[in-house]
């Protein structure tokens, strides 16, 4: 396995294992501190971006704005891991260096820009880690009792320079 597939791989395994560890209310609660969204609905959002790219690479084209909006992904964790798993199955099966037409709304208009699927990885893992940024801040401030690992939410890029200045 390649290094941006293990990196989705321990993305969505983060992912599917918080969901395990947290409750129905800390799932589905709409929270002010989200201006009314709950951590469901940034799950949810997170998990279609990846069937997108999973669905829809294939084919040799990607459009984000094409997502299910499935409303059992926000409510029903389980449900939602159960979306994640198929994804750990599934993203080991992407070709890293497919050529595919990027497709996505600007205002009323439809752009279409190349890319690769490594491109989208990288994509998908910056974009993940960027909801999970939200998602801790909301446990922290609603759901302390929960339990997050150290990096969750955490840029690579981030890591890497604090653990630079750590060291020096």
């Amino acid at each position: 396995m390649t290094l941006l597939k293990r990196a989705n791989v321990e993305i969505l395994t983060q992912l599917h294992d918080l969901l395990g560890a947290i409750s129905y209310e800390a799932y589905c609660c709409p929270l002010n501190l989200l201006h009314g969204s709950s951590i469901g609905q940034h799950v949810r959002h997170t998990v279609e971006f990846y069937q997108c790219l999973c669905e829809q690479a294939p084919l040799g084209f990607i459009d984000y704005d094409a997502r299910a909006r499935d409303l059992s992904l926000e409510t029903d964790a389980a449900f939602a891991q159960s979306a994640i798993d198929a994804l750990l199955q599934k993203i080991n099966q992407i070709p890293e260096n497919q050529l595919l037409q990027l497709q996505t709304s600007l205002s009323d208009e439809v752009v279409v820009i190349p890319t690769t699927t490594a491109r989208e990885l990288v994509y998908m893992a910056e974009h993940a880690i960027h909801h999970f940024a939200i998602i801790k801040i909301a446990l922290r401030e609603q759901f302390p009792q929960v339990s997050l690992p150290l990096h969750f939410g955490v840029a690579y890029s981030t890591i890497k320079y604090q653990s630079q200045n750590t060291t020096t």
